[in-house]
């Protein structure tokens, strides 16, 4: 089965938390669970992304079985509002 399939089968429904008007799931809750799977699994940081407005977002790339993704997300406030020089 690929890496895809395996993990997008998994059910996170109530795993998910919510924070203002956003579902996420928790990143240590989605690594642990990855780490069972694939437990040569990587996670690396990349350099930060410094914007004009002196916001940053924070790059991140996942390695697994060889594939891997990045994403990034800005860093955010309590109100998931973007944070001037964090």
């Amino acid at each position: 089965m690929s890496v895809w399939k395996t993990l997008s089968s998994i059910n996170v429904n109530d795993h998910t938390e919510s924070k203002g008007n956003l579902t996420y799931l928790s990143w240590a809750w989605a690594w642990a669970v990855t780490k069972q799977h694939y437990p040569e699994a990587t996670y690396a940081f990349l350099a930060n992304e410094i914007h004009k407005d002196e916001t940053m977002t924070v790059h991140c790339i996942v390695t697994i079985e060889g594939i891997s993704h990045e994403m990034w997300l800005p860093v955010m406030d309590h109100r998931n509002n973007a944070v001037q020089n964090p």
